[in-house]
């Protein structure tokens, strides 16, 4: 099956990006006109950007099919060639909010388990760029297995930086297993909420809790309308696996003005991506089987913070709130 996906992926996924590295020069001329009548940047930046991408997607697949093994080499590459593509092209960058704890800060011999916001596409590419150039940990990321079907990652999956999940208890297990072979420096990066922010999601996530009887849980997604209900079984499942590991938790200011979903075409341009972390230490951490009272309480100060901070020109922090057992600056 491996074999057979990868015979068709790889191929398609080649021929594909020289097509846009080829046909570049002309869509750059193309939405340049377009640019001009509509007076706006964003058609050639997103023509530009289209073509980087094509560039480090198949550098880096020249890499693993040489028989590139460092994983962790081959992350930290992409994702410093993908930041710099996206610093450069649409003028994004991303800002560490001064109240988060520093690379420092995080103990070097235990592993972390990250719980991050989602919130539009390309926000997890910048989050594990955060995390491994910024922070300097090894990172581990689970994702849905649809996304074998993108070689890049595909192959990546070989190397164990990677885990594509199952469903259900499956996929539970593998998130369990996953972070018990964490060691230190190594860091699992888990998103709660299970899927990019978007209304329809939103109205159907708080539909679900009424039909299971949650009404107090569904009062309270209600009331916060920048993110998703999480989900605890995953995170349960990784401090299962870990007990020993601390947790860090992660939100951002989103790419628009609400902090909300965008419209995956529409790039974002002369952003900040503003990110705030908090240090949560093992001893702090309640037992898995009550992992999930405490992961409510988070999501609501996660989400009243990106409540506070969406705008582009409100770099203020607002309210992680800490516990005694809890680190930062």
């Amino acid at each position: 099956m491996r074999l057979l996906r990868r015979a068709l992926t790889v191929p398609l996924a080649t021929v594909l990006m020289i097509c846009v590295i080829a046909a570049g020069p002309i869509l750059l001329a193309v939405t340049g006109v377009v640019g001009l009548a509509t007076r706006s940047s964003r058609p050639v930046r997103t023509v530009a950007l289209t073509m980087a991408y094509a560039v480090i997607e198949l550098r880096t697949l020249a890499k693993l099919l040489s028989g590139q093994r460092d994983g962790d080499q081959l992350v930290h590459e992409f994702l410093g060639l993908a930041y710099a593509a996206v610093q450069r092209v649409l003028d994004v960058r991303v800002v560490l909010d001064p109240a988060s704890p520093t690379k420092g800060d995080i103990p070097t011999d235990q592993p972390l388990i990250v719980l991050s916001r989602h919130c539009g596409p390309g926000d997890s590419v910048l989050v594990a760029w955060l995390l491994t150039l910024g922070y300097g940990l090894r990172i581990r990321v689970v994702l849905k297995s649809i996304l074998r079907v993108e070689p890049l990652l595909d192959f990546a999956g070989d190397l164990g930086c990677l885990c594509f999940l199952d469903r259900g208890d499956r996929a539970r297990r593998q998130i369990r297993e996953l972070a018990a072979s964490l060691t230190g420096g190594q860091a699992l990066l888990l998103f709660p909420e299970g899927a990019n922010f978007s209304w329809p999601r939103w109205r159907a996530a708080i539909g679900e809790l009424r039909s299971t009887g949650g009404i107090r849980a569904a009062k309270r997604a209600l009331q916060q309308s920048h993110t998703l209900p999480p989900r605890t079984g995953g995170a349960a499942a990784a401090v299962t696996g870990a007990p020993r590991a601390n947790v860090l938790v992660l939100t951002h200011s989103g790419f628009c003005l609400d902090g909300r979903a965008r419209p995956w075409w529409q790039m974002p341009i002369h952003r900040e991506l503003l990110v705030r972390t908090a240090l949560v230490t093992s001893s702090a951490l309640p037992p898995p089987d009550r992992l999930g009272p405490w992961l409510e309480r988070v999501w609501t100060q996660v989400d009243a913070w990106v409540a506070a901070n969406a705008t582009a020109s409100d770099t203020t922090s607002g309210p992680l709130e800490r516990g005694p057992d809890q680190r930062g600056r």
